[in-house]
């Protein structure tokens, strides 16, 4: 299941849009995909964009296109992601690699080439955003898999934005300490199963993760400069080296958190080659998107947050970490048996990953994929004197707004599990209709 043979599966299933005619590069793709998102349409193939390649962007927006990827059903996502991480499938090395087809090196280099996009208006520039950067700790030789925003800075440069507690940090520190360029590859147009293992903290080597959702072993092959094992049916590889003690200015972005990002000083990539199948097609993500979001925050949170609740309380019903909080937010239904418990299950959740700062728990009679019945129960069933609890100073996200320069913030916790006192108050429940029935 390389990306070509995804985006036939997702045809078969009604759920890609293919534009023929021309289309700008500048805003008027990401407005496309932000539109095709909005009305619950599938994802945008574009034939025309004024560059040597197709651009492909929202595969992965949706449960629906989720589990066509897994091959399982929607409710079967998080449990199927679960089990990855208990039962990794390492990759095969191969030799010959259909991203190696064609070779640019040094002077050859242009990412120019790359009908790399311009989402937004404040965007500062085109960046690449689908990227799969694959790194190697210095010391240890265990690989990475991880998303990192880059943008393009001239023909053979890129800035890159490294999060305070990524593996990539890690590794660029202890290459930095030496005085030394940490080699990396960057893969674009992948196995939808690699995009979402991208995602995951993982101790290991993320291949061995892609491996268990794809439910094979994956073909890797040596980058052509560095050592390094790449997919080897990705569309399009990148590699070069980030640069010891250089900060640049990188950003704004439309970035996960639905706002700009602040203007960063980042790291500088140098590309030294650049490789690609045969006609390739290329692949981005749309910024703010549901794509972003559900890549970034949901696919690899919600396994582990499962982990820590159901720790907490085997009485966990359900849970969910909607794209429309941007990964800050957890739902969580609890069929409580203690006044305690949802606020036990609650502090479990905001430790299961930084990124989580607000949790809702609330009665299993509220449909947590629904944000009006939840609404319905923070205005209800909350009683703030006693069901809310902040947690001051922990560490957040350094993009979420509310945050410091290193992502520090305060949390919050609330129970809106109904009142014990007020459990004769009864709901008041219609029964749906099928209007065609009556008309």
């Amino acid at each position: 299941m390389d990306l070509r043979n995804f985006l036939k599966e997702l045809e078969a299933h009604s759920e890609l849009e293919r534009f023929g005619r021309p289309v700008s590069l500048q805003y008027q793709l990401g407005d496309i995909l932000f539109t095709l998102e909005q009305k619950g349409l599938g994802a945008g193939l574009f034939l025309e964009v004024g560059k040597s390649m197709p651009v492909v962007g929202g595969i992965l927006a949706s449960p629906r296109r989720i589990a066509l990827a897994l091959g399982c059903r929607r409710e079967e996502i998080v449990d199927r992601c679960l089990a990855a991480l208990t039962q990794p499938c390492p990759p095969k090395r191969v030799e010959k690699a259909a991203c190696q087809e064609v070779v640019f090196r040094d002077e050859e280099v242009d990412l120019g080439f790359l009908p790399v996009p311009v989402h937004a208006r404040r965007d500062r520039g085109p960046f690449i955003t689908a990227g799969v950067v694959v790194s190697k700790d210095p010391e240890t030789g265990c690989q990475n898999l991880s998303f990192q925003r880059m943008q393009v800075k001239g023909k053979n440069k890129l800035g890159i934005m490294i999060n305070e507690w990524r593996h990539l940090r890690d590794f660029y520190r202890k290459a930095e300490l030496q005085g030394e360029s940490l080699p990396i590859s960057v893969a674009i147009g992948v196995n939808p199963c690699i995009m979402m293992a991208a995602g995951f903290r993982y101790d290991g080597d993320e291949m061995e993760l892609a491996g268990a959702l794809a439910g094979e072993e994956l073909p890797v092959s040596k980058s052509v400069t560095n050592d390094i094992l790449v997919p080897a049916d990705a569309e399009i590889i990148i590699e070069g080296v980030i640069e010891p003690h250089a900060r640049e200015e990188e950003g704004p972005l439309g970035e996960f958190t639905g706002h700009y990002s602040k203007a960063w000083p980042s790291p500088v990539l140098r590309v030294k080659a650049m490789s690609m199948r045969k006609n390739p097609i290329y692949q981005t993500i749309a910024g703010a998107s549901f794509e972003h979001v559900n890549l970034g925050n949901v696919l690899p949170r919600e396994p582990i947050l499962k982990q820590f609740v159901t720790y907490a309380s085997g009485n966990v019903k359900a849970l969910h970490l909607p794209p429309y909080g941007s990964g800050f937010l957890a739902l969580i239904a609890l069929e409580k048996t203690n006044p305690g418990e949802p606020k036990n299950v609650a502090l479990a959740a905001l430790v299961s990953h930084v990124n989580i700062k607000a949790v809702i728990v609330v009665d299993p009679d509220i449909d947590i994929f629904n944000p009006h019945e939840v609404l319905w129960a923070l205005t209800t069933r909350v009683r703030p004197d006693l069901d809310v609890f902040t947690v001051p100073g922990a560490q957040g996200h350094e993009l979420d707004p509310t945050s410091d320069d290193r992502g520090v913030l305060c949390k919050v916790g609330i129970d809106a599990t109904q009142l014990e006192k007020n459990s004769g108050f009864e709901r008041v429940r219609y029964r749906n209709v099928n209007l065609d029935d009556v008309r």
